[in-house]
């Protein structure tokens, strides 16, 4: 769960001050009150986005569960598409073999406006989400930007025009008053505003309002090339400018015509590209291969060799910055606008071969996932996590780039099996399962690795109640093992074969396949995954009724980590395994206990069948406690994810009889009206919300939210 709903809670600070628009603003909230479907059309660099957050965070009022923007410039495959949604709307959990289930699910009795923005590289799959999300969830709404419209029954079309460049009366830019020129629009307002930027004390007036006003005209009124020229300012006099342009634009044609305004951005691009300097040109191409952004490190990583080395690379980007080709998202955060860095690709594909740079940018992944997964099970895994959803967009271009080259896939595989350790902290099975099931498809016996990519796939088709899936890919990976003598890769996969037949109910398949792999995991002194084992072992013995030996098996899996008392995601499941054992065991309160610092770990993992599980188990605390009101809310918040989630789901049939039984309870004690409306009350509370409730209102003093 990756954030809130919120108004505009979800929306990124403006980068820069936001200029005019007010028509374009007017015709977007009035398409908003009108039609479910609302996208925003036009040629790249003509300012959609910029119009679509801004009228998104004026909208935000009319939506009690907030604004959420998901960004989709940097996915290419639209197999992820529905898994990204849902990710950033804070509804993945990666349960549902079918995830636009999941989000419209998750959706359901949602009020929000969905902002999808770039969508025209994933047309198709942007209108088959669209369609099942208008279809089951009525309150939400969305508003998209692509190059192309959506093609959506009920689609609300606006295509967003270049800037105006005269306004009759208008005032324009920074430094208005008696200097401020008459008859000057939005387009000239935004010359003015990023000059002033650039040139601190630059403004339009009376004097030089004609020329500026023929260079927006020549322009055409794109933001985008408008923005690129006024940074030329701290190099060129407004004179030389306008000589430079006059001269690159003489043979375009006028009109108002999309094909020209293409070539009118392209054109402009390029004469930024004409005045860097060569090794800025370099490295502006180089920088093309990331995906949606790169920190400093990255692009000395990548993008320095014995033409360009980190010296320079660190000068040329300093360089790029100061022109707007590169933009700062953070102190040590890059990136490129799609335009400029569709400009930058083409240019690469001219200059050198790109598939050494690939690779590059490939290996710059694999370290950081590596590392990542050097640091499972210590106490600073949730960094080595977060560091490595921030790179999302440049793990699938790494991943894909490895797929779909013969000789990278091998390294390919090397790279899925350290990002599992990322993947499952926080539940994202999914992915995890789509980018393996493809992995396994392109590669054969021979693969190193290749077992490790067999379990650790198996262990997501089990996390998504589906172990007879896991069945085949554990069979060929003991037939792998054996033949490379591969001691603990054979024991994984007993293990993982143990954890199916646990979710299956199979109790003497699981004590076989747990018996063989114990043995090699102590004898190579294997900690992490003895601690693994353990756990596994725990949640055998919990859901068969046996809560001693259970909780004797989390507390020697706690002493494993004894040296490491920061981590968080097996001590989150220790705990929540030991809250289960106190529940069979009799004893409500300790259950309590050990739930609430399971339900923090989760939530600072941000793993959300952990956090939906201490829900669950949770309402049920509260209504043996007899406070059934909280407790529905604690249930209705469970109830928010799909029907494969949660503790009634994990396949067993004494765990959904508690839920059913106490269910039942509360519905009699209070009535099935309150019942429902508290229920409906957990449904609708964001995430934060329900653990705030846990925290104050379900286990504290506070009773804000009784019945």
């Amino acid at each position: 769960m990756d954030g809130s709903w919120r108004p505009h809670g979800g929306l990124p600070p403006e980068p820069s001050t936001f200029v005019g628009r007010e028509r374009e603003l007017r015709r977007v909230r009035d398409a908003l009150a009108a039609a479910r479907l609302v996208t925003l059309t036009g040629p790249g660099g003509v300012g959609k986005t910029r119009v679509a957050l801004r009228a998104a965070r004026d909208a935000a009022v009319a939506f009690p569960d907030g604004v959420r923007l998901v960004e989709l410039s940097g996915l290419r495959d639209p197999g992820l598409l529905a898994d990204t949604v849902a990710t950033f709307l804070g509804v993945r959990d990666g349960m549902a073999p079918i995830p636009v289930d999941l989000l419209a699910g998750g959706l359901r009795d949602r009020r929000l406006l969905l902002v999808l923005d770039t969508c025209e590289h994933l047309v198709g799959a942007a209108a088959d989400l669209v369609r099942a999300l208008l279809a089951g969830c009525p309150e939400v709404r969305v508003l998209a930007t692509s190059r192309q419209p959506l093609d959506v029954l009920g689609e609300r079309v606006l295509p967003v025009p270049p800037l105006a460049v005269s306004v009759s009366g208008s005032a324009c830019g920074p430094a208005s008053g008696d200097d401020a020129p008459a008859g000057s629009g939005d387009a000239v307002a935004l010359f003015a505003a990023r000059a002033a930027e650039a040139v601190p004390g630059f403004a339009v007036t009376r004097a030089n309002r004609a020329d500026v006003e023929l260079l927006c005209r020549r322009l055409d009124g794109i933001p985008l090339a408008i923005e690129l020229a006024a940074v030329r300012l701290r190099t060129l006099s407004l004179e030389q400018l306008m000589r430079r342009l006059g001269l690159l634009f003489w043979t375009l044609g006028d009109g108002p015509s999309e094909e020209a305004r293409h070539q009118t951005l392209r054109t402009t691009v390029g004469w930024s590209h004409e005045l860097c300097a060569p090794h800025e040109r370099l490295l502006w191409a180089r920088l093309s291969v990331f995906a949606g952004g790169f920190d400093l490190t990255m692009a000395e990583d990548v993008c320095a060799d014995d033409r360009l080395d980190r010296v320079s690379v660190v000068a040329r980007l300093v360089g790029l910055v100061d022109k707007s080709i590169v933009q700062r998202a953070g102190p040590d955060r890059y990136v490129m606008l799609d335009t400029v860095r569709e400009y930058g690709a083409a240019w690469l594909e001219l200059v050198e071969d790109v598939r050494p740079l690939r690779r590059r940018h490939r290996d710059c992944v694999l370290r950081l996932a590596e590392a990542a997964a050097g640091r499972w099970l210590t106490g600073d895994y949730l960094d080595w996590v977060r560091r490595l959803e921030a790179e999302r967009d440049n793990v699938r271009a790494a991943l894909d780039h490895s797929l779909s080259v013969p000789g990278e896939r091998a390294t390919g595989v090397r790279l899925l099996n350290a990002l599992w350790h990322v993947w499952i902290g926080r539940s994202r099975f999914a992915e995890g399962r789509h980018w393996m099931d493809r992995a396994l498809a392109v590669t054969g016996e021979a693969t190193p690795g290749r077992v490790g990519l067999l379990w650790r796939n198996a262990v997501f088709r089990v996390s998504q109640g589906d172990p007879e899936a896991a069945h085949a890919l554990l069979a060929e990976g003991l037939k792998l093992a054996e033949r490379a003598d591969d001691r603990p890769g054979y024991a994984r996969v007993q293990r993982t074969l143990g954890m199916a037949a646990t979710f299956l109910g199979d109790r003497a398949g699981a004590e076989r396949a747990f018996a063989e792999a114990l043995p090699v995991f102590e004898a190579a002194g294997l900690t992490r995954d003895l601690v693994v084992h353990r756990l596994l072992r725990a949640f055998l013995h919990i859901r068969d009724g046996e809560p001693g030996p259970g909780i004797a098996e989390c507390a020697a899996g706690l002493a494993l980590l004894a040296d490491q008392p920061g981590e968080p995601w097996a001590r989150g499941w220790f705990s929540y395994m030991n809250a289960l054992a106190h529940w069979f065991a009799g004893d409500v309160e300790s259950c309590a206990a050990h739930l609430m610092p399971a339900l923090e770990m989760f939530h600072r993992m941000r793993d959300p069948v952990g956090v939906t599980n201490c829900f669950e188990v949770l309402g049920w605390v509260l209504a043996r406690r007899r406070r059934y009101a909280e407790g529905a809310i604690l249930l209705g918040a469970a109830s928010r994810y799909p029907a494969r989630t949660g503790v009634p789901h994990l396949g067993d049939r004494a765990l959904a009889a508690q839920h059913r039984r106490l269910e039942e309870q509360a519905r009699a004690a209070l009535g099935a009206e309150a019942f429902e409306r508290n229920h409906r009350r957990g449904r609708t509370l964001t995430p934060e919300e329900t653990v705030r409730f846990a925290h104050r209102g379900g286990f504290g003093a506070g009773d804000r939210y009784r019945a």
